[in-house]
């Protein structure tokens, strides 16, 4: 196995934890308090995963995993199904613009902060899909 490749996906792994670690998180505290809730929580989230699958033309988890590793972009995937890789730009900018919202909601960040991330998220997210 390409030693590169690895800490590509490694690194991709990685920051997909740390940015899903609050949601974990607070996972494991709702299953504690309100199993109810984390059922939603997870059913939630599932469903986010089942929109960028289908928004890319996948069916698994393995097979978006599968074309990361083999070095293809999220633009790359979807042209491959004949999907419009803006409408994957646009999912995941509402997915992020919602998490922010909850973020401002609770407190746990601050107007400007949230601003700062609202005015950027577009292009960072472009970037990301198109790997530029």
């Amino acid at each position: 196995m390409n030693r590169k490749r690895m800490m590509v996906i490694c690194t991709l792994l990685l920051a997909l934890s740390i940015g899903q670690s609050s949601t974990w998180g607070s996972r494991a505290n709702a299953a504690a308090l309100a199993p109810e809730r984390a059922l939603q929580v997870q059913d939630s989230e599932a469903s986010k995963d089942d929109e960028l699958l289908d928004t890319l033309g996948l069916s698994s988890d393995e097979q978006l995993y599968d074309a990361l590793y083999n070095g293809q972009t999220l633009a790359d995937i979807a042209s491959s199904h004949q999907r419009d890789a803006q409408a994957v730009v646009d999912l995941q900018v509402a997915q992020l613009t919602e998490q922010l919202d909850q973020r401002l909601a609770n407190k746990s960040i601050t107007l400007e902060q949230y601003q700062a991330h609202k005015a950027e998220l577009t292009q960072v997210v472009a970037k990301s899909v198109f790997g530029l």
